[in-house]
């Protein structure tokens, strides 16, 4: 048996910390995202930052491009030059003993990102992987971290640094957090699924409810349950609802009236907002991104093929909108989504990741055009075809957040503001089986879901809004191709969390680089 990752402390020989795994998956090393299960009352208390020297030259903290879950580097440092405490409050407060006004945010269950005394730091929760056989284990050390990032505000001074709760190691197994034994599946789980099938599923979807149609789809046929369960979006070890329950903090303020997930305490402060038609408390009734005067400041419908990669397609086109918006250049080809795809450190390429991650690495290391790098999700390559030296201006992501503040901070209210204010958002949400058979209408859960059904995130951008016959919803642009639903659209029920809808909500703008040193570098050694 081996552990993916080694790990030392400073002042301290190597330890051997052993911990009681239980089963991710029956499958040799194969996972989709990290493997990791942290809940935010695990986050909350004293820690120690251990930060590596700064330099000038931002590094990959000796992770992979794209990261890689099973090639982790040793969480340690040849040098520690400084060490911080940093205490982390619920639910978004960061305070050091210079600071009391910093900020955190985790990043789904995977990680965290720590703003304080002019620093920002990202790391990923610790895991252990163990391989014996055909099957791989896994254990979270939500009191511990991988080796992460740190910068500061203007992006001149970079580092590497890993943190670990300040209680003593032995207290640590507390923060431990074990995953899920794989669910046993039928012989038919892994059975092609004929034409009649899904004509048949499809009209049965029809007669239980009438907000929307369903239809069969050529994509669908043939394949097994398996493989459209793979199509839907990128497997999660828990649901979003399942966080909520879990969750001690976010149980105890979660508010009743609203739908169970994993949520957090809402955030009070407002953002400020600047927009093509300047900041308002009144909204509209209606808005759509495709349609503002008669302009559409949208990328065309794509299909993502056979890639996770959704989460980094919405961001890119979010940020292209948003570029679009404040430059009034709707002709703007768009930025390139093959880059931060095959190349970001934060995400795991095709295999998923977060719209939070994309949009903070579009913001480290910058953004090219689309031309510089193709959307190839058959062939990876982490290669730019253009010369960013001879690009006339160099961009980058900036005030990459959660709406709301912090993850979970989201309202149906916060959401409205930002997108017609600012631009299109990236929303996540849990699509369930029926969903893949959407045609039209307004997308809301059918009940008596397909028993095999494994829970999945899939990320879309969110684009407008409006009313038909009473029902509010959400206008959305999936990757699926414009043969899906509407054109490659769909709708869904606003105001009640449908599906998670309303809980994950990423925003960022886009400015120019002042330092674009920093992605000149990285497209040296790309």
């Amino acid at each position: 048996m081996a552990a993916s990752s080694l790990y030392f402390w400073p002042g301290s020989t190597f330890l051997a910390f052993c911990a009681l795994l239980v089963g991710l998956s029956s499958l040799p090393g194969v996972f989709s995202d990290l493997p990791v299960h942290c809940l935010r009352h695990q986050l909350v208390g004293d820690w120690d930052f251990f930060l590596g020297p700064a330099s000038s030259e931002r590094s990959s903290c000796g992770h992979q491009s794209p990261d890689v879950p099973e090639s982790q580097p040793a969480v340690f440092l040849a040098e520690v030059s400084q060490q911080r405490k940093v205490q982390l409050q619920a639910p978004s407060r960061a305070r050091s003993g210079a600071d009391d006004q910093g900020s955190w945010t985790m990043i789904y269950d995977e990680a965290f990102e720590v703003n304080v005394d002019s620093l920002s730091f990202l790391a990923f929760s610790r895991f252990d992987l163990v391989h014996n056989g055909t099957v791989t284990t896994n254990v979270s050390q939500c009191g511990e971290t991988q080796l992460g990032w740190y910068r500061n505000v203007d992006r001149d001074q970079w580092g590497c640094f890993y943190a670990r709760k300040s209680a003593p190691i032995q207290e640590h197994e507390s923060t431990a957090s074990f995953s899920q034994s794989p669910v046993s599946r039928s012989a038919s789980y892994d059975e092609p699924l004929v034409e009649e099938y899904h004509q048949l599923f499809a009209a049965s979807l029809n007669l239980l409810q009438d907000m929307w149609t369903a239809k069969s789809y050529e994509r669908l046929v043939n394949r097994t349950l398996r493989d459209i369960n793979k199509m839907a979006g990128i497997l999660r070890p828990f649901s979003a609802a399942e966080h909520g329950k879990s969750d001690l903090i976010a149980a105890s303020s979660r508010p009743v009236a609203r739908s169970p997930s994993f949520l957090q305490q809402k955030s009070t402060e407002a953002r400020s907002t600047a927009s093509l038609r300047g900041a308002s408390s009144s909204l509209p009734s209606a808005w759509d991104w495709r349609n503002v005067s008669g302009i559409s400041y949208l990328d065309k419908v794509m299909d993502q093929a056979g890639c996770g990669s959704c989460y980094v397609v919405a961001t890119t086109h979010m940020l292209s909108a948003r570029h679009r918006i404040k430059q009034q250049d709707p002709s703007f080809d768009g930025f390139s989504i093959n880059f931060p795809l095959h190349c970001s450190e934060y995400n795991q390429g095709c295999d998923g990741g977060y719209a939070f991650l994309a949009s903070r690495w579009a913001q480290d290391v910058g953004l090219v055009p689309k031309h510089c790098s193709t959307y190839s999700p058959v062939v990876p390559s982490c290669q730019l075809a253009c010369d960013v030296t001879a690009l006339e201006k160099r961009w980058r992501a900036d005030n990459h957040h959660y709406v709301g503040g912090h993850y979970g901070g989201a309202t149906e209210e916060k959401m409205l503001q930002e997108l017609v204010d600012r631009g299109p958002l990236v929303v996540s949400f849990e699509p369930k089986h029926e969903f893949m058979y959407y045609d039209g209408g307004i997308y809301s859960t059918v009940p008596n879901q397909r028993r095999e059904w494994e829970q999945v995130d899939h990320a879309v951008l969110l684009v407008g809004f409006g009313q038909q016959h009473g029902k509010k919803y959400w206008l959305l642009q999936n990757s699926w191709g414009e043969d899906w639903g509407e054109q490659g659209f769909f709708r869904m029920v606003r105001g009640s969390d449908e599906s998670g809808i309303e809980s994950i909500v990423v925003g960022a703008d886009v400015v120019e680089d002042s330092q674009p040193s920093v992605l000149l570098q990285f497209a040296k050694s790309a």
